[in-house]
């Protein structure tokens, strides 16, 4: 899943060589040539993440660190300092990330894969603080949705189990649940992190938090390795409530039944 990164530094080279590095994983680089331009780049087009040179002219490296620290609405943006100077120096890259108030420090010259780590890691905890914290701000709110449910060992064993457990994940954005009742053809080719920022936007855009999914029935018929479960179930949007009739088809595999198919469809829509 590729994010927006702003890229600054006052040599050409070195900004179009880390756009090119960047833009093999589905990133989208913005440039900038010196530190003023590169904060008001950062200020109109909020980015994911911010990669920076120390020494730049008109705003440093390390007065941008600032600003962006002093800025509440982008206070906890990721930032990767770059500079040459941490190869002249025996202080380790840590002593110049903390100094720095960034997340990361790399030494000019680098290697493609230093940098694509690095970046992978600050975005992947960049995603995972984001979760966290806007779990913390549903259970405040609105404590019943995130009730932590505990579930069985055997619960993949059962196809019937299986599928409460994947329309009922919603309510608690167990989204890696979700993803684990899954085969590997309704997944979309995509990774359990990249199915979960997935879902976890829709689950914030659509408004999730008012949404909450229930099962009602379930009926199953197994043959040899699968099973056609029909699913009654019912989506209780703010005071809207949809009954939907599904059927799902089922597979057993060596970590239990997985879902390969769903048919939906609405059958009745009221308002409490």
């Amino acid at each position: 899943m590729g994010c927006k990164i702003l890229v600054v530094d006052d040599e050409f080279e070195i900004v179009e060589y880390v756009k090119a590095i960047l833009k093999t994983k589905g990133h989208t680089v913005i440039g900038a040539y010196d530190g003023e331009e590169g904060w008001a780049l950062l200020m109109r087009e909020r980015p994911d993440l911010a990669i920076v040179d120390l020494r730049m002219p008109k705003i440093s490296g390390l007065e941008f660190c600032r600003r962006v620290r002093r800025t509440p609405e982008i206070a906890s943006m990721p930032l990767m300092v770059i500079s040459s100077l941490g190869a002249v120096s025996d202080k380790p890259e840590s002593f110049w990330a903390a100094g720095l108030r960034a997340d990361d420090f790399l030494s000019k010259p680098f290697e493609p894969l230093a940098l694509l780590g690095r970046v992978e890691h600050l975005l992947r905890r960049r995603l995972y603080l984001s979760e966290e914290n806007h779990a913390k701000q549903v259970e405040e709110s609105q404590p019943e949705l995130v009730a932590v449910r505990t579930l069985p060992p055997e619960w993949k064993q059962d196809p019937q189990e299986v599928v409460r457990v994947f329309v009922e994940s919603w309510n608690t954005q167990d989204f890696a649940t979700e993803y684990d009742a899954l085969a590997e053809e309704m997944r979309g080719g995509l990774s359990r992190e990249d199915y979960i920022a997935r879902r976890t936007k829709a689950y914030r855009e659509g408004g999730g938090a008012k949404c909450k999914q229930r099962v009602l029935d379930l009926h199953v018929k197994i043959s040899h390795v699968m099973a056609a479960v029909d699913c009654l179930r019912e989506d209780c949007i703010g005071t809207k409530v949809v009954a939907k009739d599904e059927r799902y088809m089922l597979r057993k595999t060596m970590d239990g039944w997985k879902i390969v198919s769903v048919r939906s469809r609405p059958i009745s829509t009221t308002n409490e």
